[in-house]
């Protein structure tokens, strides 16, 4: 079983579990912020198999992404107000420097799983998108060391939908992911990370691209 495999099962063993599912914007909405992203506007298979797959979760209880604004979150660099122009120029400066040393690679995204909120992908192997997640922190943390970055375990994931409810059944959806789990896999290689301007509209995230790093290793 390689790690793909064990990750992908995981995440479907966990999402199994889940009785009852969770509204994903019951949460308060926070300020806009600016966040590393990896985005997947050149990514055809992706973006089929995101199709495909949210076809067969179309239920009323879910919110699904668009598939142009499929995305996996690296991390934070600051919300919107606490960083100047000059600062967010210098971040995507170091940032650069380091990424001339990290070559592009390629990831699996799919073994489609979930959680009480949201229904996604893994992404794997995690371990380069986590050297690049690191990269970018550090140079993040170089302009702004007192920048808000993630603190949250980090999971590689892209998500394809989010629950809009609370208290809904789980099994309907999980039977519906188990059927795709196996299958759903499209190959992805990584050659930039994006700073992007994020923020939180009625059941519905926005983004939008403010400046893209070249791996260039």
């Amino acid at each position: 079983m390689d790690a793909a495999d064990l990750a992908g099962r995981d995440g479907l063993e966990r999402f199994r579990a889940i009785r009852w599912l969770h509204d994903h914007w019951a949460r308060p909405a926070g300020p806009r912020a600016y966040y590393w992203y990896l985005t997947f506007g050149n990514s055809p298979a992706l973006h089929a198999l995101a199709g495909e797959c949210q076809q067969a979760i179309a239920f009323p209880y879910y919110d699904l992404t668009p598939v142009p604004g499929l995305h996996l979150t690296l991390d934070r660099i600051a919300f919107d107000g606490d960083i100047t122009p000059d600062q967010l120029a210098a971040v995507e400066a170091a940032a650069a420097d380091a990424c001339r040393t990290v070559a592009p690679f390629a990831v699996t995204v799919g073994a489609l799983g979930g959680t009480r909120g949201a229904i996604g992908f893994t992404a794997c192997p995690a371990r380069p998108v986590r050297d690049l997640r690191d990269a970018l922190r550090a140079a993040t943390l170089s302009v702004c060391p007192q920048a808000p970055v993630r603190g949250a375990e980090f999971h590689p994931h892209v998500a394809i939908a989010y629950a809009n409810s609370d208290g809904i059944p789980a099994a309907e959806a999980i039977a519906a992911v188990e059927k795709l789990h196996a299958t759903a896999r499209a190959g992805v290689t990584v050659t930039d990370a994006a700073v992007v301007l994020l923020e939180r509209r009625q059941r519905a995230y926005a983004w939008h691209p403010v400046a893209r790093i070249p791996l260039a290793g």
